[in-house]
């Protein structure tokens, strides 16, 4: 099976800070992926440069067995099929335009009725638990909890195959961050997505994703399945970050 995301040697350097250091992952197609490790490691670097956004110096990246290409039209063409859902919801969506406006902007580049777009964006609000009168108000009119899950909801409109969540339950209270993980985990199963998770937060990890990685100084430098990785991991640097985390089930 083709692998949803496939990082081969990926090299990328600002100035004298190599960003990513010779990184080569495989995340399969349908799973739930977690890339862990502290601020600077090269995680968010890494989800920039799958998407498209940060051009690589060397290395390939491939999305669903596809070579990435850079260029507006291959941009447009990935949003059909690879979504992110930043760190910052809020600043993602346009501060000028009512929620709606941004949402039938999906319909307009997938090229079918406002009909049928609201038709779906009715059933997605109502799975995320957001109120139907959410479209009617501005970014800054909602919480950043009601952000976050109007940042899914417009990424699901698009009916992406890959989902890249970025520090998805960053800001959030505790609570609040199980119900989102929750109901990440049940529509990547409900609609067959590849769900990768970036976060500093090894908890969150272990609790969502069935592999994961750990990067450090633009390194990827322990890979594998969940309950291996956090069971008995093999570098040091893993074992400490695992150190300053409580113990968390890593039951799914």
């Amino acid at each position: 099976m083709t692998d949803a995301i496939s990082i081969s040697q990926a090299q990328l350097r600002f100035g004298e800070t190599a960003a990513l250091d010779g990184v080569s992952l495989a995340i399969p197609n349908g799973s739930c992926f977690g890339i862990v490790g502290e601020s600077g490691s090269g995680k968010t670097t890494l989800m920039r440069a799958v998407l498209g956004l940060q051009k690589l110096d060397r290395g390939e990246i491939r999305i669903l067995g596809k070579p990435l290409l850079h260029g507006r039209a291959a941009l447009k063409e990935r949003a059909g099929f690879i979504q992110p859902i930043f760190q910052d919801p809020a600043a993602s969506l346009s501060p000028r335009s009512r929620i709606r406006t941004l949402m039938d902007e999906v319909g307009t580049v997938l090229r079918e009725p406002l009909a049928a777009t609201h038709e779906r964006l009715h059933v997605i609000l109502n799975r995320l638990g957001l109120p139907p009168g959410v479209v009617d108000k501005y970014p800054h009119e909602i919480s950043g909890g009601q952000a976050r899950r109007v940042a899914i909801a417009r990424a699901l409109l698009m009916k992406p195959s890959i989902l890249i969540a970025d520090e998805p339950t960053a800001g959030l209270d505790v609570s609040v961050q199980g119900d989102l993980l929750n109901l990440l985990q049940d529509i990547r199963r409900s609609q067959h997505i590849t769900l990768v998770i970036i976060s500093h937060n090894l908890a969150i990890v272990r609790l969502i994703a069935e592999n994961a990685a750990v990067m450090r100084a633009g390194k990827v430098v322990e890979a594998g399945e969940v309950g291996s990785l956090f069971g008995s991991p093999q570098d040091a640097y893993t074992r400490e970050l695992l150190a300053a985390w409580p113990s968390v089930s890593a039951a799914k």
